[in-house]
């Protein structure tokens, strides 16, 4: 009888734990469309509830290089590359690479994301990074909750202990340029979904290059 009740118990705490098995795949990032996101392609980042303010790079502080993330409220932004080491998708809660590949760019280095320092516990998302470097590690997060499957946000949380975790928000610079930034006062994450940029109408407001 002991032995019954010691199995009903254990099978009880094997039902309840709700925490991933170790080794589990990630979940896929996926667009508007419910599709994976995938290495090699653009993408379009839209904030949560329009289809227009899009991702790009622009020049802020003393307009030199490197350039920086930006949201461009005029226009749909510049198409968006994600890669994950080993993956041919792209996972959530993952170190990602993350790239907007301009052309024709005043500023010649990599078109990488990374963190640049601009104060005291204050970053930028900047430009000028490169895959495995630190600074570069990037991560996309699920929105939880049943009716947020496809909505996501930014963090900077390298997989690497005592290394800063915090969201990427927003923070509107002195000539009201909104740039993506980590650190003190960017406390709520920017909320955003993603749009395969082939599968997307262009218009006359695509913006090719911001610079």
């Amino acid at each position: 009888m002991k032995f019954i009740r010691l199995f009903c118990f254990l099978s009880l705490l094997v039902l309840f734990n709700t925490k991933p098995l170790q080794g589990a795949e990630p979940e896929a990032v996926v667009d508007k469309q419910g599709n994976p996101l995938k290495p090699g392609e653009g993408y379009y980042v839209f904030p949560l509830w329009a289809d227009n303010g899009g991702i790009t790079l622009g020049r802020t502080r003393n307009k030199t290089c490197p350039l920086d993330v930006i949201r461009n409220p005029d226009a749909i932004g510049t198409p968006v590359y994600f890669s994950a080491s080993g993956l041919d998708y792209i996972p959530t809660l993952t170190d990602l690479t993350i790239e907007i590949p301009i052309l024709g760019s005043p500023c010649n280095e990599p078109k990488v994301w990374r963190l640049l320092k601009v104060g005291s516990g204050f970053w930028f998302v900047s430009t000028g990074g490169a895959a495995g470097d630190l600074v570069s590690k990037f991560k996309i997060e699920r929105l939880a909750g049943e009716h947020a499957y496809e909505i996501y946000s930014f963090k900077f949380c390298p997989s690497v202990p005592g290394v800063l975790c915090a969201p990427v928000g927003t923070f509107v610079d002195t000539d009201g340029t909104k740039v993506m930034a980590v650190g003190d006062g960017i406390e709520e994450p920017y909320y955003v979904r993603f749009q395969k940029a082939s599968t997307f109408a262009q218009s006359n407001n695509q913006d090719l290059s911001s610079v």
